[in-house]
């Protein structure tokens, strides 16, 4: 608040102590500030209790629960090779169980140049008698994906060492396109071995060096070893047999045959036989932590909507914090803070639909048709929701019927026919959540005095705050007003006074 303009005369006349007087007026009058600042506070804590849940119920929604709705989180299956080595594999959703032989005749390659060559790192190329000026290449690649190329000019320096050489290189761009040419150069001192090569392989990577003059393919060849007598070098695809059936267009050493994720490593002497098994072990741990996470969330607005109100601890005034350390003023808040959201409406409606759905039945075509009948379900009502799990009724469950455990959780259908599966319902409730909690309280980003209805009642309590400041300031200079009117009124009947005494020779 502005310090009052009228100037004080503070108790000359009348021996009062004026300053202690308005500041105890002044403390009565601001009583509606401090409250209306009290609940300011709260309002904001408010508000950003809103906004980090809606950001965890998105976080729920988008991660948890859209993981839930893969196939690839139940249809789980172990992929075994003969020959690990060379060939390893992991299941999609869409893997079908069986044996396959496969075998790796070549694998995908970069385009490189390499050559021989004894090179002291710590020397630079002038002190190898490598070369006495600068020398300038050219170089072209061609991206496999796009089918673009990229060029550049390299220029090197008798002052450069070969790591100078290999920075370059690997830093080099389009000056056109701004994009790198994707190159990988190095130099291992232990081998004498210098290469550059592209980053990608298959048939399409590409390498050229045709641009450059003779002089300048055999500076290449004398200073760094490289066999320029082609100047063009092309990576190559990997050839593989699939059960007798040869593929040889993949470009890269990984690829998804019969919903199998391949990671090819080496050549491989005749064939690998590859097995794949469901693996309900996998499964059971999806479900497993998709429970953990569901009664982590259901604790935590259980523990909001029961917290306990401690109405003697408001939030803090700032000349109340002056006095308090700062462990006393964080357990205060603790406090204070507590029971923000108890009975809150969106919460305890959130935890009833929640509690509601994961009783619910699930028209699946089998028994297997709810939690309860897999082994999923409270022990009662205390748990307010949390679940447990029978691994044994679970897995018993998945390896009687795993297509209808799959329907139970991510089924997609009618919801007021008992169609749609328990991830979905719950999906659409947390949507629902989301928009009302925006609705109250908007988004973490937006400003604390949005359209939101917490927002909107947070501008009004600032605009009371403004016009509370400018009261106040007002009150003061009233006060100390009249209080200067008073000692001037003192002052002259004093002096009236002692003017009739001397009148009336001090008699």
């Amino acid at each position: 608040m502005n310090t009052s303009s009228v100037t004080r005369i503070t108790g000359l006349a009348s021996g009062l102590d004026t300053e202690s007087i308005v500041k105890k007026l002044m403390d009565v009058e601001r009583i509606p500030l401090n409250q209306l600042k009290q609940k300011q506070q709260k309002q904001t804590w408010l508000l950003d209790s809103y906004r980090q849940l809606n950001s965890d119920f998105l976080a729920f929604r988008n991660s948890t629960l859209f993981n839930m709705k893969l196939s690839s989180s139940y249809n789980t299956f172990a992929v075994t090779s003969s020959l690990s080595n060379a060939i390893t594999g992991t299941g999609t959703g869409s893997a079908i169980q069986g044996s396959y032989s496969i075998g790796v005749e070549q694998l995908a390659s970069q385009a490189a140049f390499t050559g021989n060559v004894n090179l002291d790192p710590t020397k630079t190329l002038e002190e190898l008698g490598k070369i006495t000026e600068a020398t300038t290449f050219s170089i072209s690649v061609t991206d496999p994906t796009t089918l673009t190329e990229g060029k550049a000019s390299i220029e090197v320096l008798p002052t450069d060492k070969i790591g100078d050489v290999v920075s370059k290189i690997n830093s080099e761009i389009d000056p056109t396109s701004k994009k790198s040419l994707g190159l990988q150069a190095f130099y291992d001192a232990n081998l004498q071995q210098f290469t550059i090569r592209t980053k990608a392989t298959g048939d399409k990577a590409k390498i050229d060096l045709s641009k450059n003059t003779q002089d300048t393919l055999d500076f290449l060849k004398t200073t760094f070893g490289l066999d320029t007598s082609n100047p063009v070098a092309e990576g190559k695809n990997a050839r593989i047999t699939f059960d007798g059936k040869v593929i040889d267009n993949l470009s890269t050493n990984n690829a998804t045959i019969m919903g199998i994720n391949f990671s090819f490593k080496s050549t491989t002497v005749g064939t690998s036989t590859v097995t794949v098994t469901r693996s309900v072990e996998a499964e059971v741990k999806n479900i497993k932590d998709f429970v953990e996470k569901y009664n982590s969330l259901i604790d935590r607005l259980n523990k909001l909507v029961s917290e306990p109100v401690y109405r003697d601890y408001q939030p803090l005034l700032d000349d109340q914090k002056t006095d308090m350390s700062e462990k006393q003023i964080e357990k205060w808040e603790e406090k204070a803070k507590s029971g923000l959201l108890r009975n809150d409406s969106i919460l305890t409606g959130v935890l009833n639909k929640m509690r509601g759905i994961m009783n619910s039945t699930v028209s699946t075509g089998s028994s297997y048709n709810s939690l309860s009948s897999i082994g999923i379900g409270s022990k009662s009502y205390q748990d307010r929701g949390k679940l447990y799990i029978d691994e044994a009724k679970l897995t018993a469950a998945i390896q009687a019927d795993p297509d209808a455990v799959q329907k139970l959780f991510s089924q997609v259908g009618d919801t007021a026919t008992g169609a749609n599966g328990l991830i979905n319902q719950l999906s659409d409730e947390m949507q629902t959540a989301i928009s009302q909690l925006t609705k109250k309280a908007g988004v973490t980003g937006n400003s604390q005095m949005d359209q939101s209805n917490v927002g909107r009642l947070l501008a009004r309590i600032q605009n009371d705050i403004n016009r509370q400041t400018d009261r106040l300031f007002r009150k003061e200079d009233q006060y100390y007003r009249q209080f200067t009117e008073m000692e001037k009124a003192m002052a002259k009947f004093n002096s009236q006074s002692s003017w009739l005494y001397q009148q009336s020779g001090g008699m």
